[in-house]
């Protein structure tokens, strides 16, 4: 057995030890072990099939990270201060396309450095836009490339579900042909993968015992935990908790007049989103007072609106993120027992 193999063995059960050590109870248990294989399989994907999951430039991003916004379609490429880029696109029926520059600290968290956005306020009539990445870029429709910049990240904010989402293509620096490995060999690679699964579980198990110790309440994100995952300049991230017994669910009430994106998600207890549709500022409804409540949990009473069904799952995280609203209230949870009156 070579020596990526051994590494890569002992970090999936270094993993798996972490989360055994988390799991407050047997279905969160087994949950976390199909986080762990999924993570793994994220890590191994990026190593080994970059070539497959390449288009216009970009390789895609396989949301397997802690707390995916779902609302987000996510690309990103590797960057060099040597190089020289340029990203076109089109909006289409996107709201939003964010670019970007990222470094990387010893835990392999991403911190910003370097960020521009586009939506209708700054495209052309049909929706158009340019941006020119080096090392000496200077002036409007372009971004320097910081020394210390790794990866190019973009993020689109799609919410209109079955329209064509924003195009973006990059031209740059050519990335290796065919069958290239990202670390030039195959023990290499295996060994950055392997990296790559511990240090997301050991980062992400931090939101989970940070939310898990407030149970069915929501507040702001701790400050380390938001800035190591700030997608974008402008975004205030609040998590929360629900732990709930049969008949109860979350009721989060969201801060009033809010100028534009907002969404509020749920996940798993190992910040894996659940695969349902969360609320945001599209397709949420407002009670009779003018508020926005959102409802969370496994069996909801069909009558409620604005309703994320958890399914079977009756523990998990909350994350809601608020664009371009700064120091907004937090949302407010509230416990809602069987029969009680809404």
């Amino acid at each position: 057995m070579s020596n990526g193999w051994d590494t890569l063995a002992a970090a999936t059960a270094r993993a798996r030890e972490l989360v055994a050590a988390e799991s407050p109870d047997e279905q969160t248990s087994a949950e976390g072990e199909a986080y762990v294989a999924r993570v793994l399989t994220s890590q191994l994907a990026g190593g080994f099939l970059g070539h497959l999951l390449t288009q216009d430039g970009f390789a895609r991003a396989l949301p397997t990270h802690g707390g995916p916004n779902p609302d987000y379609l996510m690309l990103h490429a590797g960057v060099s201060h040597e190089g020289r880029y340029r990203i076109t696109g089109r909006l289409n029926a996107s709201e939003r396309v964010g670019i970007g520059l990222y470094r990387f600290d010893e835990a392999g968290a991403i911190f910003e450095v370097g960020y521009v956005a586009f939506d209708s306020s700054n495209t052309g009539a049909d929706g158009t836009f340019s941006l020119e990445l080096s090392a000496d870029a200077g002036g409007p429709g372009t971004l320097a490339i910081t020394p210390e910049a790794r990866v190019m990240l973009v993020r689109v904010l799609h919410l209109a579900r079955g329209e064509p989402a924003a195009r973006v293509m990059l031209d740059g620096p050519s990335p290796p042909p065919g069958l290239c490995l990202t670390m030039g060999s195959a023990d290499g690679t295996l060994g950055f993968a392997a990296n790559g699964l511990v240090k997301t579980i050991e980062q992400f198990l931090e939101w989970t015992r940070a939310t898990s110790a407030r149970p069915n309440s929501i507040g702001p994100a701790p400050p380390h935990l938001a800035e190591a995952v700030r997608a974008e300049p402008e975004t205030t991230y609040f998590l929360g908790y629900f732990d709930l017994a049969d008949g109860q669910w979350l009721e989060v009430l969201m801060p009033e007049n809010l100028p534009g994106y907002w969404s509020l998600h749920a996940y798993n207890h190992w910040t894996e989103h659940l695969q349902v549709e969360g609320a945001h500022n599209r397709n949420a409804q407002r009670d009779d007072d003018g508020r926005v409540r959102v409802r969370i949990g496994p069996g909801l009473p069909e009558a409620l609106s604005n309703r994320i069904d958890t399914l079977k799952i009756y523990r998990g995280i909350l994350i809601c993120r608020i664009i371009g609203a700064p120091g907004v209230a937090s949302p407010v949870a509230r416990l809602v027992q069987p029969n009680e009156e809404n």
